[in-house]
């Protein structure tokens, strides 16, 4: 199951959005895991035992809630990212955060953004992100990078265009289950986004 993000508000533990969760997820009251921040954010310690009693506590579906993980260390995030990886057909991870441009990339290319009635912040758009298909970042480029900067331009930016979005997928899938060469694949991005007009096609050395 896809991680999800949930944007609350200041000082609001989200008890109702875990319960509201919760029961359209069908997870029982008991199958709920629920870790709060300590005074500084959440520390790499709280992550492995959460992970601890995942593992020795659980045998059925489990929902397990992180709060403040925006507030927490990059050492953390990255503890964290390697937890929800795994065995991600029988955890849901939900995030409570107050902003999200804090998580790492990693982080948020793994999730998926959940509305809740409140006006979400808009994710930033830097000019490296808008210029993340560039000819000359993609020069380098590994299966694992150029899966990494498609999963992030999916997050960052605000698609409404299917046709995109299915061509974004369709090359991901490509470099993954194909092994097509990831600068190919990503040049071919690039073109494809200059004739939609979302992006200019640049040919920096």
């Amino acid at each position: 199951m896809i991680p999800k993000i949930i944007v609350v508000n200041e000082g609001d533990e989200g008890s109702e959005i875990i319960s509201q969760f919760a029961h359209q997820q069908d997870i029982e009251a008991s199958h709920r895991i629920v870790v709060r921040p300590e005074k500084d954010g959440l520390t790499v310690d709280q992550i492995h035992l959460m992970k601890k009693d995942i593992q020795v506590s659980f045998s059925k579906k489990v929902l397990v809630v992180l709060q403040g993980v925006d507030d927490s260390s990059s050492e953390v995030q990255n503890s964290l990212l390697k937890c929800i990886e795994e065995d991600s057909e029988r955890i849901l991870f939900l995030f409570l955060v107050k902003n999200p441009n804090r998580l790492l990339s990693t982080v948020l290319s793994r999730c998926a953004m959940v509305e809740t009635g409140r006006n979400l912040p808009k994710l930033r758009l830097s000019k490296s992100d808008v210029d993340i298909f560039s000819f000359k970042n993609n020069s380098e480029a590994t299966k694992e990078e150029a899966v990494e900067r498609i999963d992030q331009y999916i997050q960052y930016s605000s698609l409404k265009d299917h046709k995109i979005l299915r061509h974004l997928l369709k090359m991901r899938k490509l470099i993954m289950d194909n092994n097509m060469n990831p600068v190919l694949a990503l040049d071919n991005i690039l073109i494809f986004l200059s004739k939609t007009g979302t992006m200019k096609l640049t040919h920096e050395k």
